[in-house]
């Protein structure tokens, strides 16, 4: 399926989910109170609220522009495995986020006093089966993957018996500096003027952006390693006995892996801090794993040429 074609399977549940939001909310429209309850805690109270105007316009800026993202993605995708991914997650997510929307209107009808509406829990098990469905249903209707050519062996640096090489570069991403430096102003600005649960959630996850956003890649007798520059671990080692070869590729994160960080796909892991040259290693059991990195094409040679070292010692 093309990347037009998948972009406008996506935007189908989208416009489903605005539609049937908008036609809800407009037939409750006198049967609501002015003030609906729009957030609620884990034992199904409201401890938030939101003008009705307010709230039916919310709702659907919030679909509409989550639909223009996830739309825009598998155009940029073109057909790589990323524009499939992409175009599932868009489907389910239409379906995640419109279904609380539309349930949050109809436990506020005929409520007059917003504090007395009440979410049931179950409904959380509802959205997320709901949407995984669409999700797959979406995967299922898009057809079959456009997978990656693999990558040829690249060359190889010749060592000696008992020679000793090593490589090594540290790569930052500036998407992932960016992100860490929003979350955490977000993070610290709902600290000091909101509650401290609200503050607490992205001044996390911006910390483990920020450590996450520099990586040191080396290349040596024990195979490639890749590690954050702050933390010991997690860590991604693959040992030399298990790699089958290496090559320099050029990667577009969007496209190939749909964004940045540790990405999975189809016998494909990838640690994605930018955009451009990447090491690829190809493993004995056919996965391949793709690192961004500058000198890719000399980490490619020094690994190729010590697992063609290794095989000659053990011949």
């Amino acid at each position: 399926m093309t990347a037009i074609r998948r972009s406008a399977l996506t935007a189908v549940p989208f416009g489903a989910a605005i539609a049937a939001y908008a036609t809800v909310f407009l037939a409750n429209d006198d049967r609501l109170p002015d003030r609906l309850a729009t957030h609620f805690s884990s034992g199904g109270g409201a401890d938030d609220y939101m003008s009705r105007g307010t709230a039916l316009w919310f709702g659907c800026a919030l679909l509409a522009g989550l639909g223009v993202l996830f739309v825009v993605l598998p155009l940029v995708s073109r057909d790589s495995g990323g524009s499939k991914v992409n175009s599932a997650i868009g489907a389910g997510t239409a379906v995640t986020v419109g279904y609380p929307l539309i349930v949050t209107v109809l436990i506020n009808t005929d409520v007059q006093d917003p504090a007395d509406a009440h979410m049931p829990l179950w409904h959380i098990a509802v959205m997320l089966v709901a949407g995984v469905a669409t999700g797959a249903l979406a995967w299922r209707l898009m057809g079959p993957e456009t997978r990656p050519e693999p990558a040829t062996p690249g060359r190889s640096l010749p060592l000696a018996e008992g020679e000793a090489a090593a490589w090594s570069r540290t790569v930052v991403s500036r998407v992932l500096l960016l992100a860490a430096g929003v979350l955490a102003v977000v993070g610290i600005s709902l600290l000091t003027f909101g509650p401290l649960r609200s503050g607490l959630p992205p001044l996390v996850i911006g910390l483990f952006c920020a450590a996450f956003a520099g990586i040191r890649v080396t290349v040596d007798r024990r195979g490639l390693t890749v590690a954050s520059t702050v933390l010991p671990r997690p860590r991604l080692a693959l040992p030399l006995d298990g790699i089958a070869g290496a090559d320099s590729v050029r990667i577009n994160p969007t496209a190939d892996f749909g964004g940045w960080g540790y990405r999975l796909r189809p016998n494909r892991r990838g640690v994605i801090m930018r955009s451009g040259e990447a090491l690829s290693v190809r493993t004995a059991q056919g996965r391949e794993y793709v690192v961004t990195v500058d000198d890719s094409a000399t980490a490619a040679a020094l690994l190729n040429g010590l697992t063609e070292r290794r095989a000659r010692e053990q011949s």
